[in-house]
């Protein structure tokens, strides 16, 4: 009998990382579900271990199998270029570190589409910069998901993001054939396709784009 797997989700408060959450607390391949939070989160589970995590002093590792990271904020939210750095870049790539030398296998990361390290788009550049840095590790599997926009039910209400999901809803259905990459895609179908590629027999690096993403529901 193949014992059950622990896993470390980082970003589990955000949009993407809470359908991550309830996705594994009610997943029977997993026994354990580690989240790093900065403040509890008052949420009880069985299988959930909260630990308060200083992300700038990140020394700290556990025992997980699988990393899940959904980690990711908007330059307007951070202020500035180096503090958006930090969460999409720094935070990743320094924690994907640690856990693997702690003995974690997999990792799996929501990026961007478009990402790309010779960007001249400092988003993409950044996102770029963080794919590439991650596939430098060594993890076994490392799945990196490049959603387009992400739909679902936001807890922070801005009225540029609510502009932006209706038009995406209007646009989407007429990207088809080599544009279906750009379709919105939900949140809780990264969820699932995170989770599907953690229990995969994958190797190396896989990159899903917004259309091969939408394939779960």
């Amino acid at each position: 009998m193949q014992t059950k797997k622990t896993a470390l989700l980082l970003g589990s408060t955000g949009l993407t990382g809470s359908c991550v959450l309830e996705l594994l607390l009610h997943s029977e391949e997993y026994q354990k579900i580690i989240i790093y939070v900065r403040k509890s989160t008052g949420f009880n589970h069985p299988k959930l271990i909260e630990k308060l995590f200083d992300f700038d002093n990140c020394l700290e590792s556990v025992e997980a199998n699988d990393v899940f990271c959904c980690l990711g904020t908007t330059i307007k939210k951070a202020k500035t270029k180096e503090a958006f750095k930090k969460v999409d870049l720094e935070y990743p790539v320094k924690i994907a570190q640690i856990q693997f030398k702690a003995g974690s296998t997999k990792f799996m990361v929501v990026s961007a589409m478009g990402a790309d390290k010779n960007s001249s788009i400092f988003y993409s550049r950044t996102k770029g910069e963080m794919e590439d840095q991650l596939q430098k590790i060594g993890y076994s599997s490392l799945a990196v998901f490049r959603p387009s926009f992400i739909a679902g039910e936001r807890k922070e209400k801005r009225m540029g993001e609510s502009i932006g999901i209706w038009l995406f809803k209007i646009i989407s259905p007429l990207l088809i054939g080599p544009l279906r990459k750009y379709q919105s895609v939900s949140a809780h179908s990264i969820a699932l396709a995170m989770i599907h590629e953690a229990n995969g027999e994958n190797k190396g690096t896989s990159v899903l784009l917004s259309d091969e993403i939408k394939k779960y529901k």
